[in-house]
């Protein structure tokens, strides 16, 4: 079984939230998730005292962290160079847990380096925000992450009708063994944050003030919908929140 940090994930949804420079400590602190991924390239300033500095506070909520320099192309706010994107990597992996990187990111084998070096589990990503590929297709991303030193491999992609979403969902439990996260994109994609844990995807992403991504569900809701059809993580909320209510 794979884990980030402490968190052990694969045996119940696990929830991790977006959060940049902006978000209010005590909201973090009273989210009740399971991770936190750490959007750079959606931070206000990029100097890495800054930066550095806004992790460390991050770590005050005792969750594992995630460090993301999303490009423009797949998602990012901001355009960081290539040299910018890997310093920043550089600089932070000691503060972190894990590390989620582009596939075809030009500095995708030293960042792997380094996370391998510092012990830190490697999310290795891939966005397509125009349609969901074939099976063959999605088997080839999978090989290559997985050949590129990929713990976790992590594949977003629009679906444009109901057969995209099925089909995303079936290829991810045929290979639920090997570590997935997968994600529907798009506008009718948004059940896929809920449903695509039953099928083996890791992890499910939220937020706490504004969406990293596209058909994000607010994290109260995903949360309410996690407890009505997970009872495990159901069970888990209660506990990690302190909740009275019966299991």
């Amino acid at each position: 079984m794979i884990r980030i940090g402490k968190v052990e994930l694969g045996k119940i949804p696990r929830i991790a939230v977006a959060v940049t420079d902006t978000e209010d400590v005590k909201a973090i602190n009273s989210c009740y998730v399971a991770l936190l991924e750490i959007r750079i390239d959606q931070f206000k300033k990029l100097n890495p005292d800054y930066i550095r500095n806004i992790i460390l506070n991050r770590k005050k909520a005792g969750l594992p962290l995630i460090l993301t320099v999303r490009s423009k192309e797949e998602g990012g706010q901001k355009n960081i160079s290539a040299p910018s994107k890997l310093n920043i990597f550089r600089e932070n992996i000691s503060l972190v847990d894990a590390v989620d990187i582009e596939l075809k990111s030009p500095v995708l084998s030293e960042v792997v380096r380094l996370a391998k070096k510092n012990k830190k589990t490697v999310i290795i990503s891939w966005h397509n925000f125009i349609s969901t590929p074939n099976v063959q297709f999605l088997n080839n991303i999978l090989v290559k992450a997985k050949k590129n030193g990929a713990d976790i491999v992590k594949i977003a992609a629009k679906a444009n009708k109901s057969e995209d979403i099925v089909r995303l969902a079936k290829w991810t439990s045929a290979n639920k063994n090997k570590n997935l996260i997968t994600i529907s994109l798009g506008a009718l994609g948004g059940m896929s944050r809920l449903i695509f844990p039953k099928f083996g995807s890791l992890i499910t992403y939220s937020y706490i003030t504004k969406p990293s991504g596209t058909r994000q569900i607010p994290l109260e809701k995903l949360q309410e919908h996690l407890r009505l059809y997970y009872p495990k993580y159901n069970q888990s909320y209660i506990k990690k929140s302190g909740s009275i209510e019966n299991a």
